[in-house]
């Protein structure tokens, strides 16, 4: 399977082999973007530039824009197009708390 890099959402996903073909299995979000401390939990207002972009936030908050996912699962969001609106406070977990629980 091809890689997929270290910031994929299905980092921690099992691929399954259908058919002859190996593929991912179903993405369950990760435990610790369900059960994050207060304490690793900050709010991010998003400006005019950022609206629309989760990963250009990621990249300011992670740097690393392929992270956009997490902001994305973070705050529940079914629907990411166009969001976030600009004037929005989004939540978003800690980098320490998101690098230690994907690359720990």
């Amino acid at each position: 399977m091809a890689d997929l890099g270290d910031n994929t959402r299905f980092f921690n996903t099992e691929s399954i082999i259908i058919n002859g073909l190996e593929t991912l299995g179903r993405w369950s979000e990760p435990q610790f973007l369900r059960s994050a401390d207060e304490s690793d939990i900050y709010a991010y207002q998003v400006n005019n530039t950022k609206e629309g972009r989760p990963d250009l936030i990621a990249e300011e908050l992670y740097d690393a824009p392929e992270l956009s996912w997490v902001l994305i699962s973070f705050n529940q969001i079914r629907q990411p197009l166009n969001w976030p609106a600009a004037g929005q406070v989004i939540k978003y977990p800690s980098r320490s708390l998101v690098f230690s629980e994907l690359f720990g």
